[in-house]
């Protein structure tokens, strides 16, 4: 096994592998400048305000929309996983005043294991990943499992989606000491996320604020 890098002896082969690999826009791929995840043609989009679901708040990215939604397509249907961190940027400074420590656990919605093994990754897991490097807190990925394949939430109509997720998911790990954030990629009717949260409650977490790269309309 390789030893872990310093800091510093990091940064340079970051910086090292931005030289060789120039930063390109996240929703169409030209060039940005550095610490821009968008270019000026695509735009940035617009910041949402905080929201909540059922009493826990809700930070999300911007609407999913181009470029974002452009972009998420390409992090999920084009395997760009490199671009997690990217889209993770927007959700930085709304859970600044959360002052999370590392105690606290970022908790991704999962996967069922025949779509992870299909897609290769989990978004919402590398999106929780990036946030919790960020921030110092926790990254927690086994803490929530789904328990049965679901049908895909967009296909279905409102009514539909409660039953659809309905026990889907359960705790499959000690509960973390500190609070809990729970990362999705795109929130909806919030269905999805709220079946998450009744587990992890019933596990007796605490809930700090739900986050998305982005919220599609409601």
């Amino acid at each position: 096994m390789w030893p872990a890098l310093s800091r510093p002896t990091a940064k340079l082969a970051e910086l090292a592998l931005s030289l060789l690999a120039p930063r390109e826009c996240a929703a169409c791929g030209g060039p940005v400048d550095a610490e821009v995840t968008f270019c000026a043609e695509c735009g940035a989009p617009p910041a949402l305000p905080p929201d909540a679901l059922d009493g826990v708040p809700l930070f999300c990215g911007g609407e999913y929309a181009p470029p974002l939604s452009h972009a998420i397509g390409r992090l999920k249907f084009e395997r760009r996983s490199d671009l997690a961190k990217e889209l993770a940027r927007a959700l930085i400074a709304p859970l600044r005043p959360l002052a999370l420590t590392r105690r606290d656990a970022f908790v991704p919605v999962p996967l069922h294991r025949m779509r992870l093994v299909e897609r290769g990754f989990n978004q919402a897991g590398l999106v929780a990943r990036a946030l919790a490097n960020a921030t110092g807190a926790s990254f927690h990925p086994q803490q929530l499992e789904r328990r049965r394949e679901t049908a895909q939430q967009a296909r279905l109509g409102r009514s539909e989606r409660e039953a659809n997720v309905h026990a889907a998911f359960r705790v499959r790990a000690p509960r973390t000491p500190g609070r809990v954030v729970l990362v999705d990629d795109v929130v909806t009717t919030g269905r999805t996320a709220l079946a998450c949260l009744e587990s992890l409650r019933e596990a007796g977490c605490e809930i700090a604020a739900v986050v998305a790269l982005a919220r599609a309309g409601k």
